[in-house]
Parts: C-alpha cells; structure tokens; sequence
C-alpha cells in the first residue's frame, strides 16, 4: 500500500495529496461539512482544517480526524 508522503491544504476544503510513488491527487474534502461530531466539527474551519499533517502515511488532524492513503485513493477517482 503506498502512503501519503505530503499534503497541502487549501482554502477551498481540498487537499492536494502526494503519495510516496509521486502520484498527486487533489481531494475536495468539502464532505466534512455534511458530517458532525467533536473530531470533524473544528475542521469547517479553515483555521484548523489547514493543521492537516501526515502521520506515517496518513493525513491526519490534530482533532484524531484521519483518512487513510487507500480511500484518499477511491476519493480521487
């Protein structure tokens, strides 16, 4: 399974994703505002949303929200 190796916010809610066999994908993460809960609710702001770091080869927040390589995979199709 290849793993993210970098990502980078933007302030649209999409995320430009780049794994570690360098293909890049952008990933419009505006779902989150159809979601609700104390891990997802911060991010409908830009000012957390943008906190989004890898954690081996996972995107992750600081608020537990993570979303592995393999569905950021599915969502770029």
């Amino acid at each position: 399974m290849t793993k993210v190796k970098e990502v980078i916010p933007h302030p649209d809610f999409k995320l430009t994703v780049i794994f570690e066999d360098n293909n890049i994908s952008t990933i419009d993460m505006n779902f989150i505002f159809q979601e609700s809960g104390p891990v997802v609710n911060p991010l409908k702001s830009y000012e957390n949303f943008r906190l989004v770091f890898v954690d081996d080869g996972v995107i992750t927040w600081p608020t537990g929200y993570d979303i592995g390589p393999q569905y950021l995979r599915e969502l770029a199709s």
